[in-house]
């Protein structure tokens, strides 16, 4: 049986300039989202999902710089590399 995951969600009040709502209450009218609040959840979720991604970024790099993860990360790729070679099915 598969389970579907259940969102949370807050109420949080926010302010905004005025011509930012403005433009999302325009979007809805012509349909491009179907509401302001759809419209203002998928900017925090693009916002969040873009710092996230310049977080790994910067932990990749400073990660680069550090002898012993690469160390680790290639000898686990020569560890895998046997396997990644077969042509079996799983």
């Amino acid at each position: 049986m598969l389970h579907q995951q259940v969102e949370t969600t807050v109420k949080y009040t926010a302010v905004l300039p005025r011509e930012y709502l403005d433009e999302l209450r325009k979007m809805s009218e012509k349909k491009i989202i179907s509401s302001v609040n759809q419209g203002i959840r998928a900017a925090v979720a693009d916002f969040v999902t873009a710092h996230k991604r310049q977080e790994y970024f910067r932990a990749m790099k400073e990660a680069a710089g550090d002898k012993a993860f690469i160390e680790r990360t290639m000898g686990t790729q020569q560890a895998f590399a046997a396997v990644d070679a077969e042509d079996g099915e799983w």
